[in-house]
């Protein structure tokens, strides 16, 4: 067999070696975000999806909540940042000057350095941000 026929004939077993190795790139990053940083990221619509993904609702989000992302330990320590949009404010919080800053960053979410009043929310602290944008975080010293 010549060389130019050689290289020629079609590998069906390398296309699907290579489109294995693909599949195993995109899905080995969120295995490294869960393993090696102990964080998993998601997006709900709503806060009853969020609700469904948490196991439980977040009591003082907003009903008009949409956009919502979350990244939460995947340890059993509690720490989870939220970022979402909604018209309405928060319910059942009290004003307070913020302390702390999340553990967990979300893509996207404002400086909170940058923000000095928040909502302390059980133990959950929000930052309002322009367009009707809220930054979430747990544990936070201020609900203690």
């Amino acid at each position: 067999m010549t060389r130019s026929v050689f290289l020629n004939r079609s590998r069906p077993g390398a296309a699907v070696a290579g489109l294995a190795a693909i599949f195993f790139l995109l899905a080995g990053c969120a295995l490294v975000n869960d393993v090696a940083y102990g964080k998993s990221e998601s997006t709900s619509a709503n806060p009853v999806e969020l609700a469904q993904a948490r196991g439980d609702a977040v009591e003082w989000m907003p009903e008009d909540a949409r956009g919502i992302s979350r990244v939460a330990s995947t340890r059993e320590d509690g720490v989870e940042s939220l970022l979402f949009t909604s018209a309405t404010a928060p319910t059942g919080c009290t004003p307070t000057e913020r302390l702390s800053a999340p553990t967990m960053d979300v893509e996207g979410a404002p400086d909170v350095y940058a923000i000095g009043q928040v909502q302390v929310c059980g133990d959950w602290v929000v930052a309002a941000a322009d367009d009707d944008v809220y930054y979430a975080w747990t544990p936070a010293s201020e609900a203690r």
